[in-house]
């Protein structure tokens, strides 16, 4: 119960933000930019090698969005409470430090996914449209959504994590952009020539990139589920431990 009511106080609190409709707007805009530049180089070219989904989640630009609204999702969770004193009450209030933190994650989860949906608007309007229309492949669409939230789900707990570290929130959303750069980066490995097999073995397994690429040909690997699930579990375990020791020296 007291999961869900801080849940629900946490997602609320996301629409009392003018920044949060800055976020919606900006991510909306660049989405639907991106869509239509992907739709009509496809369709000038008569491109049929990858589909638009493919392309769309390929492109760097997809990455650098994501690189920039997690951070802003997820500098107040924390930080906000410990500048307004209201972390005080909350962790003086009858609920555990794991309601508190898995609250506020799926708070700034849920609140992420909520931006990636003008993609569905505009992969439905596409198919409405289209004469005659595209073949829809649910296995892609369904293994692409998927790994968009278990990779959202990683990098919310990383900046979840940093907001537990200070009160600012400015030092929260550099903290978490520096995090989230350095576990993209590594998926950049694969790109440097030379790089021993056994390096690029460990790169392929951890590279957000090629994930999402298999996932747009519908290729099912169990392997980035037990990665993603796992990262994300020790971030809000270090995330609660962090909170723990707050309450303890307050």
């Amino acid at each position: 119960m007291a999961f869900w009511t801080l849940y629900k106080r946490e997602f609320t609190s996301y629409f009392n933000s003018a920044v949060a409709y800055v976020v919606l707007f900006g991510s909306a805009l660049v989405q639907g930019v991106q869509f239509c530049f992907i739709l009509s180089a496809v369709t000038a070219e008569n491109y049929k090698d990858q589909s638009i989904m493919q392309i769309f989640f390929d492109w760097p630009l997809f990455w650098l969005l994501i690189l920039v609204q997690v951070p802003l999702i997820t500098m107040r969770v924390f930080s906000e409470e410990f500048k307004l004193g209201t972390i005080e009450m909350l962790l003086t209030a009858p609920v555990r430090e794991w309601d508190v933190v898995l609250a506020k994650f799926f708070g700034a989860l849920t609140f992420f996914l909520i931006l990636w949906l003008p993609v569905a608007l505009d992969l439905t309007a596409l198919q409405l449209f289209s004469v005659p229309p595209p073949p829809v492949y649910w296995s892609q669409i369904g293994l692409t959504a998927l790994t968009i939230t278990l990779v959202g789900g990683f990098y919310i707990s990383l900046g979840v994590f940093t907001s537990v570290l200070t009160k600012n929130q400015i030092i929260a959303a550099v903290l978490c952009f520096a995090f989230l750069f350095a576990a993209f980066g590594v998926s950049l490995l694969r790109w440097i020539q030379h790089t021993d097999a056994t390096v690029l073995d460990w790169v392929s397994y951890v590279s957000t990139p090629e994930h999402l690429q298999n996932a747009g040909v519908g290729i099912f690997d169990t392997r980035p589920i037990v990665f993603y699930i796992t990262v994300t579990a020790f971030m809000l375990m270090l995330t609660k431990s962090f909170l723990e020791g707050r309450r303890l020296k307050g």
